[in-house]
């Protein structure tokens, strides 16, 4: 067959690598989210939480008003 390598489901394998990884991350945001909304419950400061996450102040913002936090 044109175009097959000599190493047959090698693309399904990556896809199915993708597809692995990218729900990894996404339980790892959620994950995230969920330690932001804690550390803000547990009073917390916005500009601290953003220190140690790595994130803007914005950015934890946003998260927290998703969650109805703001």
């Amino acid at each position: 067959m044109d175009g097959m390598t000599g190493d047959e489901g090698v693309l399904e394998r990556a896809v199915a690598g993708l597809r692995t990884a990218e729900m990894a991350v996404i339980e790892a945001r959620r994950k995230v989210t969920a330690a932001i909304i804690a550390e803000r419950r547990a009073g917390m400061s916005v500009p601290e939480i953003a220190e140690r996450a790595g994130k803007t102040p914005i950015d934890i913002r946003n998260v927290l008003n998703v969650a109805g936090l703001t």
